[in-house]
């Protein structure tokens, strides 16, 4: 069984038939898939095991936001007729809690990697030319490694926009905002996309005086706005400011504390705060392929080029997950890592693209997939469109949890083009629609099937009802 190695040499193993850079989601994944086909696999990981994702990116924000939303609850208990003393909140006890399932999780995909045999590199991954593999410790001592494969899934980092200020005190990027001490007392959001608004979420819930500024004009600009819109009330009923159409020139210090200075809809407009979160985004990492670059490795500025089998244009070069930018999603991450790992040992496995969920974990929850109406009524002008309030299911009533709505997007044979949720639990509810999707099913097999009452995935159905013009449980206008 493999185990661990630094780049000092701690395996004397340096030949594998497929070699991942990049232990992240994609990373981890690919190495384990190519290992259950039977290939000698290795993974090099110069930061950390589980990459962004598990560290400092989807596992400890979803374990702080789960905080915040129990915490945030405690405002409505009267109403359900439990009294109870208003709850203190310790911040430090909170991100000891996410540190604590941070390294569960990590922790477990060593055990996994090393279970699977695939060797662990520890060091910063370059591919000088293909096959070739250099590992550079901490201390500067390297190995080489060879394989005939090699993925490249070195991932994405922030975007650092060349705003006057961004490196100044307080202006924190989202791996520090999981670090914080104390809850501030006031956050200026610089971003509008999903990263920025589910910390503007967290923030807010938690007792901060949130401001989000966005250059576009809708926050997550590339979902259906019938539903961003749920988002953007709720905010602002919950005290945020949300200013759109508005794009920051410059970061200062002033007595009163971090002031951001912008140019809205009207003219300029300024912004005063304890901290500033610089949350615009990410960007491709390529780092350590510069080699492959120039033995004429394609890239589209600073992304890998891939085909749907995830193949670079050299042999035997793979990419994944950020780096090759199809979109920024770790399970998107998880699935090209096993097609490219399959297709590394001789199978014919293709990424498709037209079912990817898209899952924003804000309050109220969205979630999402396939197209918007605009992109469905551009395909297909018979799109037919249906939509259900939560505040029409029992189970949400019953759960004091009616904030938001369903939207489905039929074609003209009733086939699923298209949804999207807003409300409880909509990250989960929304495999139905994607597995009704990857299995051609239509409207009719949904309307077919019995859900269980009183659930949130009844819904779901009354949606689909909806788009046909028969839902029961709201009425509707001929």
């Amino acid at each position: 069984m493999a185990t661990s190695a630094g780049a000092s040499g701690a395996s004397s193993k340096t030949e594998f038939d497929v070699i991942v850079i990049g232990a992240g989601p994609g990373g981890y994944v690919a190495a384990i898939r190519a290992a259950q086909l039977g290939a000698s696999a290795a993974v090099i990981e110069k930061q950390y095991i589980g990459g962004t994702c598990l560290n400092v990116g989807c596992i400890p924000s979803k374990a702080l936001l789960h905080i915040a939303e129990e915490y945030s609850k405690f405002k409505d208990l009267d109403t359900l007729g439990i009294v109870a003393e208003p709850p203190k909140f310790d911040m430090v006890k909170a991100v000891a809690y996410k540190t604590k399932v941070v390294k569960q999780l990590t922790g477990g995909v060593a055990a996994l990697l090393k279970a699977n045999g695939v060797t662990t590199f520890n060091g910063a991954g370059r591919v000088d030319e293909p096959g070739k593999v250099i590992v550079t410790a901490q201390n500067g001592a390297e190995t080489t490694l060879r394989a005939k494969n090699i993925i490249l899934a070195q991932g994405s980092v922030p975007i650092r926009p060349p705003f006057p200020g961004i490196d100044g005190k307080n202006v924190i990027f989202s791996t520090e905002a999981l670090e914080l001490t104390k809850v501030p007392d006031s956050l200026i959001c610089i971003g509008g996309g999903v990263i920025a608004v589910e910390f503007a979420c967290l923030f807010n819930a938690l007792g901060s005086k949130v401001t989000i500024v966005e250059m576009l004009p809708s926050m997550i600009a590339y979902e259906e706005p019938e539903i961003v819109k749920y988002l953007e009330k709720s905010l602002k009923k919950r005290g945020a400011q949300i200013h759109l159409n508005t794009k920051v020139e410059a970061i200062a210090d002033t007595p009163e504390g971090k002031v951001v200075t912008a140019t809205g809809p009207n003219g300029p407009m300024s912004f005063t705060g304890e901290y500033v979160l610089v949350a615009v985004g990410r960007t491709a990492n390529p780092e350590g392929i510069q080699g492959l670059i120039q033995h004429g490795l394609q890239m589209d500025r600073n992304k890998v080029v891939v085909d749907d089998h995830m193949r670079t244009n050299i042999p035997g070069i793979y990419a994944i997950g950020d780096l090759s930018g199809k979109t920024q999603l770790a399970h998107t991450a998880m699935t090209e890592g096993e097609i490219a790992a399959e297709n590394c040992m001789g199978h014919d496995a293709v990424m498709d693209y037209t079912v990817i969920p898209r899952p924003v974990f804000t309050f109220p929850e969205l979630a999402s997939v396939g197209l918007t109406e605009a992109q469905a009524k551009e395909k297909d002008p018979q799109a037919k469109v249906g939509t259900f309030p939560w505040a029409a299911n029992g189970k949400a009533l019953a759960s004091n949890d009616t904030e938001g709505m369903i939207k489905v997007i039929l074609g003209r044979y009733g086939e699923i083009l298209g949804a999207s949720i807003a409300g409880p639990d909509a990250p989960n509810l929304i495999a139905e629609f994607a597995l009704a999707m990857k299995g051609e099913l239509t409207a009719t097999e949904i309307i077919n099937t019995v859900h269980a009452h009183p659930t949130f995935s009844e819904a779901l159905r009354e949606a689909v009802l909806a788009a046909e013009q028969r839902a029961v449980h709201i009425y509707q206008r001929k």
